[in-house]
């Protein structure tokens, strides 16, 4: 059997890089397989993708040494456009793909460019938003809709051209933990109905998880350093020298003493046998004790009755009301839309709040400029680059 993607050899330096990025590469994926990537920030499995879905060298240039071929062909020769017809790329950043007004006109990108007819055009369309479950929002503007929503439509994009690779890049990233099952499950389901091969770069190991896969193949340091079994991986220590986040359920049974077996298919923790590590976690325990409440600090952030509406009678936030002491280490947690990023944007500054009041050390912020509120508050945010990218940027 002819492998879908094969790299024999392929190492991979960018052009302003001094070091391979990927280095000695042998790996081959077949047809139907699903396969999850993982591996640290900056290892290189972002990277794997690019050539796999020809970003790599077209767009990113930089030296090859090795072959590699997808569906048995030289990319080399293909390019990307050429590459495109068997690769469906849905990256982290869904945004970033959008270029269509509307769903519809999105989805339908690929085949005007085909120049398919459009009654034709107008069932495929269709076709693939049902499959990803968007058909009903087929007049909405790609900007109105949830994450796990542009998650589905950049699915249906490159479902819409009968690709068969499907690569997913960091799929998760931008998802609350539920939504982000949810699209585990339809990327499983999608596989099972459709015969696709599927590969998911992924950090969230336990979110992907979620549903199975044949393999997990680990990249650390630009190289392949485990291609095995979920369950042979996670009895093994390939995650915690590498530097990646084992399921917390696995972290607990350590913790608490215990061998993790694979024959106890430590890969879900719904399936996982639990009698080799009852008693252990029973006996540490009634060992461990509970932890105690710390003392109250001094209130450094006060948020008041905070209310805020992005179009009028849809509120995003009502009513929010909290305190945060100095020294605190605090989560704010919520699903897709819930309005966490809209919350920590009206503490910066960047949107004013309907009503309600926000006090830094007692005083009220209101008429605090973005960069007098930055003198006191710093914020982050999530990167929408590959890690691997980043690093070619710089």
């Amino acid at each position: 059997m002819t492998p879908m993607i094969e790299f024999e050899d392929f190492t991979f330096k960018y052009r302003a890089q001094m070091e391979p990025t990927l280095c000695d590469i042998n790996l081959k994926i077949c047809p139907g397989e699903k396969v999850l990537i993982v591996g640290p920030s900056g290892s290189g499995k972002s990277t794997l993708a690019h050539c796999i879905n020809g970003l790599v060298p077209f767009s990113y240039s930089g030296e090859i040494h090795g072959t590699y071929r997808v569906k048995g062909q030289d990319p080399s020769q293909l390019g990307i456009f050429g590459l495109s017809k068997s690769v469906g790329t849905v990256l982290q950043d869904t945004d970033g793909q959008f270029v269509g007004l509307t769903v519809a006109e999105d989805i339908a990108f690929a085949l005007e460019n085909d120049s398919v007819p459009e009654r034709q055009m107008h069932d495929r369309v269709q076709q693939a938003a049902d499959t990803v479950d968007v058909g009903a929002l087929l007049i909405h503007a790609p900007g109105e809709l949830s994450g796990g929503q542009k998650q589905r439509v950049s699915m249906a994009g490159v479902m819409v051209s009968d690709v068969d690779i499907l690569l997913f890049d960091e799929p998760l990233a931008n998802l609350d933990p539920a939504t982000g099952k949810k699209t585990i499950a339809l990327i499983d389901r999608i596989r099972n109905e459709y015969g696709k091969t599927v590969v998911i770069i992924e950090h969230r190991l336990e979110d992907a998880l979620y549903r199975d896969v044949d393999r997990i193949i680990v990249v650390s340091e630009g190289r392949i350093v485990a291609d095995t079994s979920p369950d042979e991986l996670l009895a093994q220590d390939v995650l915690e020298r590498c530097g990646i986040r084992e399921p917390l359920y696995l972290t607990a049974l350590k913790h608490a003493g215990c061998r993790i077996r694979k024959e106890d298919h430590p890969s879900h923790i719904e399936t996982m046998d639990p009698v080799n590590y009852r008693q252990q976690v029973q006996e540490w325990f009634a060992k461990t004790e509970g932890r105690q409440p710390e003392s109250a600090r001094d209130e450094i952030l006060h948020v008041k009755d905070l209310c805020f509406s992005y179009t009028e009678n849809i509120p995003v936030l009502e009513n929010i009301s909290f305190s945060i002491g100095k020294g605190e280490m605090i989560s704010i947690v919520g699903k897709n839309g819930a309005g966490k990023s809209t919350l920590s944007a009206l503490i910066c500054g960047f949107y004013e709040p309907d009503r309600g009041s926000i006090f830094l050390h007692g005083s009220d912020i209101a008429k605090l400029s973005i960069k007098e509120r930055g003198e006191h508050i710093g914020a982050g945010h999530a990167e929408s680059q590959s890690d691997d990218q980043q690093a070619h940027d710089l």
